[in-house]
């Protein structure tokens, strides 16, 4: 009487990084696709199909993968078998993640060029070392933390400042020259409307050197002056918090002069301000924007000592991109901007402006926020609990990543809505500071305006308005800086 043998059955599951790509242990898919029929030969397995994934092992969305696993539950097979273990990724724990949930569903995995046993206990390993160098730089951030919270410095001293000792102990006190240098940036920047490039450029024609000795550039001048240090305080950043220290320092500017400077140099970054709109005699240039198409406006003259007026510069460079014909004086302009400017003097006005923009404050977002930073911390501390039970001996690997899954989840929508929540609340207090601040600062501009130089004038009016929509001398709409 004949037996017949009944083989076990077995699909292969493949991964490489390019249609064309052999990958990085030169296993190409025909090579992956030959070894699996040869394995399945040897040991009497039916191989039934094969599954593909074209993809880094760097991404995580393996359509084929997902294919496979719904393939093998649904008909029963017994065995995936793979060339190595990381065709399931290149991340230990996303390895263990998949080894482990074929096993849960009865499936077993085979390598075919690797000691299983061997190899699970090198990426169970490999992981818990993973987690144990994120945890060392867990504590030394953690260490930086307390430090920074008890007012101490934890990081380089910058420009301006130096560390003295004498009987007296430690302080930080400022380097006079390079104080000096920082101060007279300041008046370059607010004053004479000046970008990083020509700060540094008038900075070293005065014989002022960086702490190294080596002349100003504009990228260096531009992280002394965003630097808080300036304004006197120490900040620490780590794992997505600041820890702000005030008066770490002590000030090179004061407060009112950093947020001035900040404010300045955040204009200069728009890109609307820079070379000859900033040194222009008109005091519009980089704010006036054509009502009818949005393009920026500029100065322009008929010639010396003749004509001046201000222009669409769509107009300019064809008229099809622009249907405004009108030129507009420059007198008249300046003095219609400046009255309009002007009922802004009263802080009703302001809030109703802004409001008819659609910047109402809504109380319930802030509330909401509170509660979804609770709940991101306490998911954080989840993870760290469950990183001590894992080293204790009290959890396993397994059961640690089938929780982060979980965790992980639940933290990218909380982190998403988090961060929508706070650009709205930001905006939201935006609104109040603009209702306070904006009639102070034109009714002292409208008051100084006339005995003023123009580069002072324009940079004063620039940290007004971001831009004045024209679309004639009596129809003008405002658009004030936050």
């Amino acid at each position: 009487m004949a037996t017949t043998l009944q083989l076990a059955d077995a699909v292969g599951y493949f991964r490489v990084s390019g249609p064309r790509q052999a990958g990085e242990r030169h296993v190409s898919l025909e090579v992956q696709e030959a070894a699996f029929y040869d394995h399945c030969q040897c040991l009497h397995l039916h191989p039934v199909t094969t599954f593909t994934d074209v993809v880094s092992g760097r991404k995580d969305d393996r359509a084929q993968y997902r294919a496979m696993l719904n393939y093998v539950v649904q008909n029963g097979v017994g065995n995936v078998v793979v060339l190595f273990l990381d065709r399931f990724g290149r991340n230990p724990r996303e390895i263990l993640r998949r080894y482990w949930e074929l096993e849960e569903q009865g499936i077993t995995v085979q390598s075919i060029n690797e000691d299983l046993k061997e190899e699970l206990m090198l990426l169970i390993r490999a992981g818990i070392a993973g987690q144990e160098s994120k945890r060392t730089s867990e504590r030394v951030s953690m260490a930086l933390r307390k430090a920074a919270e008890k007012g101490k410095l934890v990081s380089k001293l910058p420009f301006g400042y130096v560390k003295v000792r004498d009987v007296e102990g430690e302080r930080v006190e400022q380097v006079p020259g390079e104080a000096a240098a920082i101060r007279l940036a300041y008046e370059l920047a607010t004053e004479r409307n000046m970008g990083y490039k020509g700060m540094a450029d008038e900075l070293n024609r005065l014989g002022y050197r960086t702490k190294s000795g080596a002349l100003f550039a504009a990228q260096s001048l531009k992280l002394i002056l965003l630097n808080p240090a300036m304004a006197g305080r120490a900040v620490f950043r780590g794992q997505g918090e600041e820890i702000i220290t005030e008066n770490a320092y002590p000030a090179i500017f004061y407060a009112e002069e950093w947020e001035t400077l900040q404010q300045r140099l955040t204009i200069r970054r728009e890109g609307q301000h820079r070379g000859r709109t900033d040194t222009s005699p008109y005091l519009l240039s980089g704010i006036l924007r054509c009502g009818h198409c949005g393009g920026a406006m500029a100065g322009a003259s008929s010639g010396p000592g003749r004509y001046a007026y201000y222009v669409c510069a769509n107009k300019k460079m064809a008229r099809a991109r622009c249907e405004e014909q009108i030129y507009h004086r420059r007198e008249a302009l300046e003095e219609a901007i400046l009255g309009h400017l002007g009922q802004y003097s009263d802080p009703v006005r302001v809030r109703e402006l802004l409001e008819a923009q659609g910047q109402e404050s809504d109380a319930g977002d802030e509330v909401e926020l509170t509660r979804i930073s609770g709940r991101l911390a306490e998911l954080e501390r989840a993870f760290l609990n469950d990183l001590d039970r894992v080293d204790r001996g009290v959890m396993t690997e397994p059961e640690y990543l089938k929780r982060q899954e979980v965790r992980r989840e639940e933290q990218g929508g909380l982190q998403s809505r988090k961060d929508d929540l706070e650009a709205r609340v930001a905006a939201q207090r935006d609104v109040e500071a603009q209702v306070a601040a904006v009639p102070v600062k034109v009714q002292t501009f409208l008051e100084d305006f006339q005995g003023m130089d123009i580069r002072r004038a324009k940079a004063i009016l620039q940290g007004i308005i971001k831009a004045a929509h024209v679309f004639s001398d009596r129809h003008i709409e405002l658009e004030f800086r936050g």
